[in-house]
């Protein structure tokens, strides 16, 4: 299920800016917006019914089944869409990657049966597409139907959900999975999705409002900040401006996570703020990535603005005010002392008195960072992995990159998904919850974990690391 999740989000994010330009378009011409438009209007049809569909559709088929199963399930999908009596966007994240795989498959018979005869490369663009021509037929006359079906069903069980009184206990599954790690699953691959086919019916969704209300992580963060001691706040109001205006939710993660109990006042304030949408009927046109107040009042209809303002702040106070009573004192190590644990370029098998020694070294605060570049080359591209490929590891790469020009390096450095890691890549930078998948992902790349992208203490080690290694 989690990869399922992780190639739904990575359908969505990678089309985020038609969505958005879609929403933006709702939102300020359409019947919510400021200036009712309906010339303009006549873009949002083709947009949502047509090219985002088929956009959909080519990413997943890129994603599984690489540029021949894009074309493949872009052709697939149109199919769909011309049968289909409702937006085909949900039934094109189905087709897509289903089609993908055909092709990979079918790719991986051909190059079997025919090593190194030459003609694979004429004989595979054959079979796909026979395959295309198939599939389309199929779609047109057969699926397009069954899946307009379903789809309306659906849509009178979301309304049904929205307009009963348990959507606020959506809140115990989101906010927990989110500090998990699987916000960017939750938002694309589940809630923007479902979203996104309820503004092309109503103008607006809630679904947008669920994962990426700002205010329970807020909460979390004033109420640490105001728990530190005056040299550890830093790093907690540096993460407050993050979180709020840059929209990058991980970094209030790993304060959760050193304080488990903060996750009761992240789940009553996500309640509050999923009651107070549902009471005021607010929505958003389209999915406000990344999750900035700016984005919220953006991409808000007019005359919900007030209410979602209000609907953020009353579960930024109500999670602040919980976490407050719940949180003691936050450990005079965090988040200090987050990079200063001996991090290891690619892998150093350790015996277990080595690691028993290293720890009673770390209690003792003895420990000193040490560096293995036993399997790199060179370092011209640095590349910082989340699961998503935006948000934290865009922000992560910009801090970097300024670090590295006042240290005079000349280094390339970007941002991506675990799900396309550059080959060219030479050292990779992630958080340690993904160090494992993204060592699994790519075992030949050199990786180095942080425990939060906003420590400038690790900043500051990693480029004093590279400094000697060139």
């Amino acid at each position: 299920m989690k990869k399922l999740g992780q190639l739904l989000s990575a359908i969505v994010y990678q089309n985020i800016a038609v969505i958005i330009v879609a929403g933006i378009i709702q939102g300020i011409f359409g019947v919510y917006g400021w200036w009712y438009n309906d010339r303009i209007l006549l873009l949002l049809n083709p947009i949502n019914n047509i090219l985002l569909p088929i956009l959909l559709g080519y990413t997943g088929g890129r994603l599984i089944g690489g540029q021949r199963g894009a074309v493949v399930a872009s052709i697939v999908t149109y199919g769909l869409i011309l049968s289909s009596s409702v937006p085909a966007i949900l039934g094109a994240m189905i087709i897509g990657p289903l089609t993908g795989w055909g092709v990979k498959k079918l790719d991986q018979i051909v190059k079997k049966k025919l090593p190194g005869a030459g003609y694979e490369l004429l004989i595979g663009n054959i079979l796909a597409a026979m395959m295309a021509t198939v599939l389309t037929v199929v779609c047109f006359f057969y699926v397009g139907q069954t899946f307009s079906i379903v789809v309306e069903w659906l849509t009178k069980l979301l309304e049904t959900i929205i307009y009963s009184g348990w959507l606020p206990l959506t809140a115990i599954i989101i906010e927990p999975a989110k500090v998990l790690f699987f916000n960017n699953i939750i938002n694309f691959g589940v809630l923007g999705s479902l979203g996104i086919q309820q503004s092309e019916e109503l103008g607006k969704s809630i679904f947008f409002l669920l994962g990426a209300n700002p205010g329970p992580g807020l909460g979390v963060l004033l109420a640490c900040w105001l728990k530190m001691k005056a040299e550890q706040r830093k790093g907690a109001k540096l993460a407050v401006f993050i979180h709020f205006f840059g929209g990058i939710q991980e970094v209030y993660f790993p304060y959760v996570l050193m304080n488990p109990l903060l996750i009761i006042p992240l789940i009553l304030g996500g309640m509050t703020g999923v009651f107070t949408f549902q009471l005021f009927d607010v929505g958003l046109v389209a999915i406000p990535s990344p999750g900035s107040i700016f984005l919220f009042v953006g991409l808000a209809p007019k005359e919900d603005v007030l209410f979602i303002i209000l609907s953020i702040l009353l579960s930024t106070i109500t999670t602040f005010f919980c976490s407050m009573l719940l949180l003691k004192r936050v450990p005079e190590s965090f988040p200090l002392q987050e990079n200063s644990e001996d991090i290891k370029f690619q892998r150093v098998e350790k015996d277990e008195k080595q690691i028993k020694k290293e720890a009673m070294d770390k209690e003792r605060g003895k420990i000193e960072n040490v560096s293995t570049f036993s399997n790199i080359d060179k370092i011209e591209n640095i590349f910082f992995i989340c699961e998503a490929g935006m948000g934290s590891s865009a922000m992560g790469a910009a801090m970097l990159k300024k670090k590295l020009e006042r240290a005079n390096l000349t280094i390339e450095v970007g941002n991506a998904s675990i799900s396309e890691i550059p080959e060219y890549a030479d050292l990779i930078i992630c958080h340690q919850k993904f160090f494992s998948v993204v060592q699994q992902t790519v075992p030949h790349k050199v990786c180095y974990p942080l425990r939060s992208f906003t420590d400038m203490k690790g900043y500051d080690e990693l480029v004093e690391n590279i400094n000697r290694f060139l």
